[in-house]
């Protein structure tokens, strides 16, 4: 049986039709809420991004986080593309448990794709300790950088993030 090979991520979830929440469109704010919690995303306005619920939309079973971001930055056709994929949990305060779930989200290979050069994993919770550190979140930003070049961050609701 012949693999198809998608050009990225987004391709992958266009051809096996999952809808976005968000069309691929040029934005310089990309945002999104559940329960009310707040992410948002600054971009440099000339990059497509694109929203997509995963929770119950791609990932049906299992830990699963709730958004995926994806902004390509590549313009045109420039192969390969380049895209940015933030994976975001919208939290209230069980820190360990949106970890698993954006642990398990990145192990899924359907998110996986040489095209998408910078990973990130966002937690947005209500109120995150800045000062105090968390041991948990600390190991996992570790574990994540190592095991899926990716990089974790805590967020406080409607703390703005930047390309």
């Amino acid at each position: 049986m012949k693999q198809n090979t998608y050009k990225s991520t987004y391709e992958r979830l266009v051809a096996d039709g999952f809808p976005p929440e968000q069309p691929l469109a040029a934005r310089t704010k990309v945002s999104m809420a559940e329960k009310g919690k707040r992410y948002t995303l600054v971009t440099g306005g000339r990059e497509e991004s694109v929203v997509y619920a995963v929770d119950g939309t791609i990932v049906k079973e299992g830990r699963r986080c709730d958004k995926l971001l994806l902004v390509k930055r590549s313009s045109g056709e420039v192969e390969p593309q380049q895209w940015t994929e933030v994976f975001i949990e919208l939290k209230g305060v069980d820190t360990n448990h949106a970890i698993d779930q954006l642990r398990e989200t990145l192990k899924n290979p359907l998110f996986k794709h040489s095209s998408n050069d910078v990973v990130r994993a966002r937690i947005v919770g209500q109120s995150f300790p800045s000062n105090k550190s968390n041991p948990a979140m600390e190991k996992a930003k570790q574990e994540f950088r190592k095991n899926y070049h990716c990089d974790l961050r805590g967020m406080k609701s409607g703390q703005e993030d930047k390309l």
